[in-house]
């Protein structure tokens, strides 16, 4: 009985291990993703003139792909499904995401007038909301 107890614990402890591993490495991506998106945003708001929503749009389109291939590469690592599986559950998700992110970049513009301050904010809860379906639904991993 006690072994059993042992051997519990000590796969909970590696269970926690490997999901704190991946909400670092999630939170890399999501600093990589969040600076090269924020600078795409500036660049084509501020030098291509493109309007705020559409300069952030085209941001976290490239973005995505990006991070399809840094989550299924880096983050979530351990054996891996089809890429084609992968990705048909993946862009569908973060199309939802990223709608809900264009709409609530949008108003908290609106609210605040300061597309920085948006961004970030954006950007922090859509993490978390990510790495969650992005963990249990989408990159299933076996060790």
């Amino acid at each position: 009985m006690l072994r059993h107890d042992h051997v519990s614990k000590e796969a909970k402890i590696n269970m926690l291990k490997k999901l704190a591993g991946e909400g670092f490495r999630m939170g890399i991506l999501s600093i990589v993703s969040f600076v090269l998106g924020y600078l795409l945003t500036f660049i084509l708001h501020e030098g291509m003139r493109i309007a705020v929503e559409g300069a952030y749009t085209l941001a976290i389109l490239i973005c995505s792909v990006l991070n399809f291939f840094g989550c299924r590469h880096y983050v979530f690592q351990g054996t891996k499904g089809t890429i084609l599986l992968e990705a048909a559950k993946f862009f569908p998700s973060i199309l939802v995401f990223r709608a809900v992110e264009v709409v609530l970049f949008s108003q908290l513009n609106r609210i605040s007038d300061n597309y920085h301050l948006a961004y970030v904010a954006t950007a922090l809860i859509s993490m978390v909301c990510k790495f969650v379906a992005s963990r249990f639904i989408i990159f299933k991993r076996s060790p």
